[in-house]
């Protein structure tokens, strides 16, 4: 006998249900580290000095060190905003994640939205050095991977 409550919904493939896990850790974490980062907001320039440290011991890799800091410092005084934006865009896209995992296709776009805008936001700030062309083109990398698997399983989002 067929139980009159259940529906035909559809099913959420394997490898949906996987890559909103994988997004749920990601973005949460991300939340997460987002707000304690604005309430504690302390240690940015302990590392600083250590970074000064490493380049007055090392007069081999002082210009490319010089750079970095540079970028660094630009990041430090820039990390209030930085951390907002950032706060606000893992939280869209979680809630992305989370339609998405609910067989709604407007996640999906909301996600695409919110990842590809938080590539720019580091360089928004510091501009195009040598760091922030490296995390840009690894976190570019991973958000591709990401949402290529997403559009794959585009087709059975409503």
């Amino acid at each position: 006998m067929e139980n009159p409550f259940e529906e035909n919904a559809p099913q959420r493939p394997t490898m949906l249900s996987v890559l909103c896990i994988l997004t749920f850790i990601s973005s949460g974490w991300s939340v997460l580290s987002g707000l304690f980062s604005l309430i504690g907001g302390g240690g940015s320039e302990q590392s600083m000095q250590t970074m000064y440290s490493m380049i007055n011991g090392n007069p081999d890799m002082a210009d490319m060190m010089q750079s970095m800091m540079e970028t660094l410092q630009v990041m430090v005084t820039n990390a209030k905003s930085i951390g907002i934006i950032s706060l606000v865009l893992s939280v869209i896209s979680l809630l992305g994640a989370i339609m998405m995992f609910r067989l709604k296709r407007l996640g999906f776009y909301l996600y695409v939205a919110a990842q590809v805008v938080m590539l720019f936001v580091l360089p928004f700030f510091a501009g195009f050095s040598f760091l922030v062309i490296a995390m840009f083109a690894a976190s570019a990398v991973l958000t591709a991977i990401f949402i290529i698997l997403y559009a794959v399983n585009l087709k059975y989002l409503k």
